[in-house]
């Protein structure tokens, strides 16, 4: 192959490369966005729902032929072992199958009952 040719391919690999490793970068941002708002989402949720202040401390975000949401699990802040998992769907932003440890259920409940009894 003459150099010219070797030339030409050359470069046009390395442009091909720079042009999708462009776009990776794209779509790594806006997962990014979408998993930032989603924990906002679902920490507004437990302040409203629950009164509680929680920490995200896992996150996937599940490919869009799956479903559109994040999965996420964390725990009560200062509370390690009562701990949830929520889903947030990042096309309307609302909550989906919440689920809570026993112990952060039992807690729950006990708040319930003390506030009953007053």
């Amino acid at each position: 192959m003459s150099s010219k040719k070797y030339m030409f391919w050359l470069g046009l690999l390395i442009l091909l490369a720079v042009v999708l490793g462009g776009c990776k970068d794209v779509k790594g941002n806006e997962q990014t966005a979408i998993i930032e708002e989603a924990q906002k989402v679902a920490i507004t949720h437990f302040q409203e729902e629950y009164g509680l202040d929680v920490q995200i401390t896992k996150e996937e975000i599940l490919p869009t032929y799956v479903a559109s949401q994040v999965n996420m699990e964390g725990h009560v802040v200062g509370e390690e072992e009562q701990r949830f998992n929520i889903s947030v769907n990042y096309k309307d932003w609302t909550t989906l199958n919440t689920f809570l440890s026993p112990e952060l259920n039992d807690a729950l409940n006990k708040g319930n009952n003390s506030k009953k009894e007053k």
